[in-house]
């Protein structure tokens, strides 16, 4: 008579508040989560109104072991649709294994974009790219989207994401007025990586609430129009961007830092360094009109130290950050050894010191690879001089072989001879 109550108490499985039981089916695999029909009465089709839908590797595993087609097949899409209630509100679609049928994804993307959907991440394998159905962009709700090797052309009816807070397009193929269009159109955008497919030639981004900026595409020329907020920016573009097809004028050193005031970590590949000096129409200025006042970390990427005009600029970069607290350099060796020293570039470093450089605020330098040639050596005690609360200077040598040993020790010697203006500053190697 008392083992009713008793299992009536016990079974707390089955009086969990519904977010708790939400939040565990959310966290297994969804043919893990259909099973948990069978717990109880509370638990019967539970999964279907959970919000968060995930298509993953754990799934297409479990369907080629149940010797079932490996693919997203139209039996799996019914029972889907039939059984789903309420909101989509997250949608996750990644390692379809081949072959992928197009016209499947098309389905479920038109099924979960009439769900209220407000996160989707669409991962698909190399190879053909999926053209985007137009559904996706009736999507008023969305805040995060993710996209991997796809074909993007929002439809002429497309009004706007009003709603979208992160943007990352991977291997995308898209066109340049098909993305500013895009960027334009997400008003709330904070977070945006960009990884196009196919060579850009000129993007203009216009996003006011936009705070960090990943960009590794092959790009011609970038002009930010309408960014005060944008605090972290990343270009690394492809080195084989045709500088000559850059109009002078049209993206420039200047009007490139100009329009990024809010400007805090700056991440610059060697590719978009040139773009930005070959658009100069005059000589590049020893210093920016406007100081970039919040700019804390620069980080360039294969620069090279025997061009006169990428010192020109790094020196530019340096005088008018005023409080610049760390700063990364990598040497560009190939360029390097084609070119050698320029006497000129060697003698606007020595000129440094006189020039009104102070680095007041920098604490850490990272130098890597370094041969020890005299732009370098220059560079390094150029740096040395003018930092007066400067902790720790990093020196990672360019490997040439046997001889490196060799020259990491002469690297050494001479950097220890190097006056210091800060009385706690370590080289390191």
């Amino acid at each position: 008579m008392t083992e009713a109550p008793c299992r009536r108490t016990c079974d707390i499985i089955s009086n969990l508040p519904d977010d708790v039981t939400d939040v565990i089916l959310m966290c297994l695999p969804l043919q893990d989560a259909i099973r948990t029909s069978i717990l109880s009465r509370k638990w019967r089709y539970r999964w279907a109104k959970v919000p968060k839908l995930t298509l993953d590797h754990t799934l297409w595993e479990y369907i080629s072991t149940r010797k079932v087609r490996a693919r997203l097949n139209s039996r799996i899409l019914y029972h889907l649709f039939s059984l789903r209630q309420g909101p989509i509100n997250e949608c996750r679609i990644s390692n379809i294994p081949e072959p992928i049928h197009f016209c499947e994804i098309d389905k479920l993307i038109f099924f979960v974009s009439r769900n209220e959907l407000e996160q989707l991440v669409l991962e698909l394998p190399k190879g053909e790219k999926y053209k985007l159905p137009s559904s996706i962009f009736t999507c008023s709700k969305m805040r995060h989207l993710t996209l991997h090797y796809c074909v993007v052309n929002p439809p002429p009816t497309f009004q706007a994401f009003s709603k979208l807070i992160r943007l990352q397009l991977l291997n995308v193929a898209i066109s340049d007025k098909s993305l500013e269009n895009l960027i334009s159109r997400c008003p709330m955008l904070e977070d945006m990586e960009l990884d196009i497919a196919d060579p850009l030639n000129y993007i203009e981004i216009n996003a006011p609430k936009l705070r960090s900026l990943n960009f590794g595409s092959k790009l011609n020329s970038i002009c930010f129009k309408n960014t005060p907020l944008l605090t972290d920016v990343s270009i690394i573009m492809a080195n084989d961007v045709n500088h000559d097809s850059v109009n002078r004028g049209t993206c420039n050193l200047v009007e490139f830092f100009g329009s990024l005031p809010a400007l805090k970590n700056l991440c610059l590949g060697h590719s978009i360094i040139k773009t930005l000096i070959t658009g100069i129409i005059d000589r590049i200025p020893v210093k920016l009109p406007m100081p970039l006042v919040n700019l804390r970390q620069i980080y360039l990427f294969d620069i090279c130290l025997s061009d006169l005009d990428e010192i020109r600029c790094l020196l530019c970069l340096i005088k008018s950050s005023p409080y610049l607290e760390e700063i990364i350099v990598i040497i560009n060796q190939a360029i390097n050894n084609e070119r050698g020293d320029d006497l000129t570039a060697l003698k606007l470093l020595e000129a440094g010191y006189d020039s009104g450089i102070k680095l007041n605020r920098l604490t850490k330098v990272r130098l890597i690879d370094i041969r020890g040639t005299k732009a370098e050596m220059e560079f390094i005690k150029l740096l040395l001089a003018t930092s007066p609360v400067l902790e720790k200077m990093m020196i990672s040598p360019y490997y040439i072989g046997p001889e490196s040993p060799q020259t990491l020790v002469e690297i050494l010697m001479q950097a220890n001879t190097f006056q210091r203006a800060s009385p706690r500053a370590v080289v390191n190697f």
